[in-house]
């Protein structure tokens, strides 16, 4: 890192198992640095270049939320997994991100996370 180069900042990204097994077979926990000044779209992008989110065919869309705001969907494909932003992918990520964690979980019947209904 050099002086010019921007601080950078540690996400870290949690997400809900897909069923029990992947509970205990795979982790539920990543770490991501990125430049301070990074936008969201580079945040997913991070985390979708990874194996982390799994998906199956009843859990084919699963919703990052960051400070209980849905931010981001993310929609398995047959080849690839496609973001669908909530917000401005330019964002930046400490503006959306503010407390460095975003968790993506399985939104059921249209409700956010934390609700009911």
């Amino acid at each position: 890192m050099t002086a010019h180069d921007p601080p950078l900042q540690t996400i870290t990204v949690t997400r809900e198992a897909v069923c029990s097994a992947d509970d205990q077979m795979n982790p539920l926990t990543l770490a991501v640095p990125l430049p301070d000044t990074a936008p969201l779209s580079a945040l997913v992008d991070a985390v979708l270049a990874q194996p982390f989110l799994q998906f199956s065919s009843s859990h084919s869309t699963i919703t990052g939320v960051a400070s209980g705001v849905a931010i981001v969907r993310v929609h398995a494909g047959l080849f690839r997994t496609r973001a669908e932003f909530l917000l401005a992918p330019h964002t930046p990520v400490r503006e959306c991100v503010p407390k460095g964690l975003i968790d993506f979980a399985w939104v059921r019947g249209g409700s956010r996370p934390g609700t009911t209904g």
